[in-house]
């Protein structure tokens, strides 16, 4: 029997929602709460905390999960290779003006605040090697910017053109610059090996620049696994510098999963081509059958407010209008005042924006990149899509088949796919598909037998009712030839 899925219900968003823990969240009850809110996925940030803490979360999110009855998954999010100005001397702090000249030189030691012109370390010791005339070089997420003049004898001299004041440790970015730093670092593969050990389902990588980077964090936790016995997590490619852009395509065949930064993307592109840029990197996940998470600090004010502003709401409808298959709440969960009605508010957000698509008669945008695929498992997604749409179908029932269900949720069908299977690392790994809802129940013996159990659990949840119309798919749960037809629930014939 199916386990009862206490927390499928009616009115659930198909966009996935992540939300990141932390302390504002991290107490169980609270956990469970943003669980009920809509929260598919919880991210654990690795660049804060401490794997302790972690452990400890993660091990009250599986606890909840099981209570419930709910396929919650975890997300390992690695720091990845960052470049940062060094400690100013006395903790003081560094005021640059339009036109100032700055100097960057090699060297681990204390920034003197006195120093003129400006003279900056940075934790990073092919700066110098790296950057080019005429690169910009962005600190403190854009707040001071400045560009490269001269490069000469391991000294980089630059002039101010948006100032502001520095402290120490600030991050620097080099849009412009094909770093020399790889992906994973060293820190990255020790945290990636804590993920495999206690069970993450997702791992992210962080500044990913091309598709090797990805491999080689998939051949780290792959070796892991091995050394525990343990399940190799999907990894989510984090795109959050424009040098990634050139080699989307191979980077979205390489990884399972993307996440756009686009907060990040718009400290380093010019602000007209995030959107742009983003619908491009949508199309390379549809082409490559992979969801898309976009994250930015969407519900900012709701850090400190109850309620999103209005271009907070039309920012996260934009995600889900441009094909987003899950929205990410950082800092509005993790350190916010309101991380329930957070979720609470991107839950509204997306459903609202969900109503306005069904709507509409036309396609939506989502399914373009999967209608030219060939590939098999595509064009059954195609034949079930048109089936539930022309049928009036309530629901997609199938078995779990991770990549035929990533199809399926690329499709405009816009009905929830309730996929059933008996492993629950695999039913998590579903958890960032647009509009797919994981059920746990033992292999079934007969393709009625699955009919006949599917159909119970989902009257049982009051998501279908008899005479409802659903599109059965069983060919994926490999009990034979694949069949594909519409039936009302209930109904004698099967």
């Amino acid at each position: 029997m199916p386990r009862t899925p206490t927390l499928l219900r009616a009115d659930r968003c198909l966009t996935r929602i992540v939300a990141t823990a932390g302390p504002s969240c991290d107490a169980p009850a609270m956990l469970e709460r943003l669980v009920r809110s809509g929260t598919s996925v919880f991210r654990l940030n690795l660049s804060h905390g401490d794997p302790a803490s972690h452990a400890r979360t993660l091990a009250a999110i599986r606890r909840i999960s099981a209570r419930l009855g709910t396929e919650t998954a975890v997300l390992a999010d690695l720091p990845g290779p960052k470049i940062r100005l060094t400690r100013i001397e006395g903790g003081a702090t560094v005021a640059l003006r339009h036109g100032d000249r700055v100097r960057f030189t090699r060297g681990t030691g204390l920034i003197d605040p006195a120093a003129r012109p400006a003279t900056l370390h940075v934790d990073y010791a092919r700066f110098a090697t790296d950057v080019r005339p005429g690169d910009r070089v962005l600190i403190d997420d854009g707040a001071v910017q400045l560009r490269v003049r001269t490069v000469r004898a391991g000294t980089v001299e630059c002039t101010t053109e948006v100032g502001g004041t520095l402290s120490g440790r600030k991050g620097v970015n080099l849009p412009e610059t094909a770093v020399s730093l790889t992906a994973p670092t060293a820190r990255d593969r020790a945290l990636a090996d804590w993920a495999v050990r206690h069970g993450a389902d997702f791992v992210a990588l962080s500044f990913v620049q091309d598709a090797g980077d990805v491999e080689s964090l998939r051949r780290t936790l792959a070796r892991s696994a091995r050394s525990c016995r343990g399940r190799v997590p999907a990894v989510v490619a984090k795109i959050e510098r424009p040098v990634a852009l050139a080699n989307i395509d191979a980077i979205c065949a390489s990884a399972d999963a993307v996440m756009v930064a686009r907060g990040d993307l718009a400290i380093e592109l010019d602000f007209a081509r995030v959107p742009v840029e983003q619908r491009r990197i949508q199309a390379a996940c549809e082409r490559a059958a992979i969801p898309c998470i976009v994250a930015t600090q969407m519900l900012q004010s709701m850090m400190d407010a109850p309620l999103p502003t209005r271009a907070e709401a039309s920012d996260v409808a934009s995600a889900i209008f441009g094909g987003a298959d899950a929205v990410m709440l950082s800092g509005e969960t993790a350190a916010g005042r309101h991380p329930a009605a957070s979720v609470d508010a991107m839950h509204r957000i997306a459903r609202e924006t969900e109503s306005w698509i069904r709507q509409q008669p036309a396609r939506s945008l989502r399914a373009r990149e999967v209608a030219e695929s060939r590939e098999p498992a595509a064009v059954l997604a195609r034949a079930i899509a048109q089936m539930a749409s022309d049928g009036g179908a309530r629901a997609i029932v199938t078995w779990t088949d991770p990549r035929s269900v990533r199809f399926i949720s690329q499709t405009d069908a816009n009905v929830p796919v309730f996929a059933f299977g008996s492993s629950d690392a695999e039913l998590r790994a579903l958890a960032l598909l647009r509009g797919v809802r994981a059920i746990r129940m033992g292999r079934p013996s007969s393709t009625a037998a699955f009919v006949r159990s599917a159909e119970r659990a989902l009257r049982a949840a009051r998501l279908a009712s008899t005479d409802d119309r659903i599109v059965v798919a069983t060919g994926f749960a490999g009990l034979g030839t694949e069949r594909l037809w519409l039936r009302s629930v209930g109904a004698r014939a099967i």
